[in-house]
């Protein structure tokens, strides 16, 4: 029997506090505000980049794993300003949180919580044609690991 999942029933939901410490129980201590009308998390998770080294006796490019990116995190969601979770998230693109370091919370169908923290990038809105529902697009930075549990 397969083990995938769909991605309906996932919640995206954000905090404007850090965590007291950067684990399960540091962010589940946290009250974190679900945000409205998501219809799409886009990929996002760690990426190296790619070291080499090419020694002159071999010709052979040796590989290895430099710094590391932890993504960003592009969600697109139906536009609704006034629900509390967008209303924090636009607080965090320009408002008065505009240099803070959201916690963010993503629960999968299947009950696994991701955790990680980043600033708000961006907060746009895409009006689209006449059969199309008013739409926003927002960008989160990681910029640190995922903790799942």
């Amino acid at each position: 029997m397969s083990e995938v999942i769909t991605s309906q029933s996932t919640i995206y939901s954000v905090s404007a506090t850090a965590p007291a410490t950067y684990d399960a129980a540091g962010f589940g201590a946290l009250s974190f505000t679900s945000v409205s009308e998501v219809t799409e998390l886009g990929e996002y998770g760690p990426t190296f980049e790619v070291v080499t080294h090419t020694p002159l006796a071999t010709g052979r490019t040796v590989k290895r794993k430099g710094t590391v990116n932890d993504g960003a995190l592009t969600m697109q969601l139906g536009r609704v300003p006034t629900d509390a979770g967008q209303a924090l998230i636009i607080s965090g693109v320009d408002g008065a949180n505009k240099d803070t370091v959201y916690s963010h919370q993503v629960t999968l169908q299947d009950g696994t919580i991701q955790y990680f923290t980043g600033q708000i990038f961006s907060y746009t809105t895409n009006v689209g044609g006449s059969n199309q529902i008013v739409g926003a697009s927002v960008t989160v930075e990681l910029d640190n690991a995922i903790i799942e549990v």
